[in-house]
């Protein structure tokens, strides 16, 4: 009997440890289950930010590519006004030109039988002086013209490069 006895013996001690450890695994259990649902609450946001990024990615590339269409129409426009600025710009120097060779006063030959005047006194007027006002109307409608471009600019809002041409032409006059 002490054979039997002591086989009971241990078998109760071995039941008692297996007690206390299947009660410590079931703490454990408990814990990892209570985990397990804030594990799937944690996947369950990670999977709504991951779509959620994903969304606003092709919403992003959408957008730089309507964005970049927009800049190339953009470039492209400001290409053509930039070849026509060019293409005015030298329009305009060479009617510049013309105007300026136009208005420049012609130096007048002395005549040789004009009035020479003597030191201290006054120039006798010539006869192209004494010419009536109606003798130049071609100088006098350009005047005109060039008064009426500068009342134009200065009427308008104009830009730096029109206000340097009013007041160039303004200088030439």
């Amino acid at each position: 009997m002490t054979l039997t006895l002591m086989s009971d013996a241990i078998v109760a001690t071995l039941l008692v440890i297996t007690i206390f450890y299947a009660a410590r695994l079931s703490r454990r259990l408990a814990a990892l289950r209570a985990d397990k649902a804030e594990l799937k609450t944690l996947v369950a946001s990670l999977a709504a930010a991951s779509a959620s990024a994903e969304g606003g990615i092709r919403a992003l590339k959408a957008a730089a590519g309507n964005v970049g269409q927009d800049l190339d129409a953009k470039v492209q426009r400001a290409k053509s006004l930039r070849d026509d600025l060019v293409y005015l710009a030298d329009r305009a120097a060479t009617t510049a030109d013309r105007l300026e060779s136009t208005l420049r006063p012609r130096p007048e030959a002395p005549a040789a039988d004009a009035p020479r005047s003597r030191a201290g006194e006054a120039p006798r007027p010539t006869a192209a002086a004494t010419r009536p006002a109606a003798a130049e109307p071609k100088r006098e409608a350009k005047g005109n013209v060039i008064q009426e471009m500068v009342s134009r600019l200065a009427a308008a809002q104009p830009s730096r490069s029109e206000r340097d041409l009013a007041r160039a032409l303004a200088g030439r006059r």
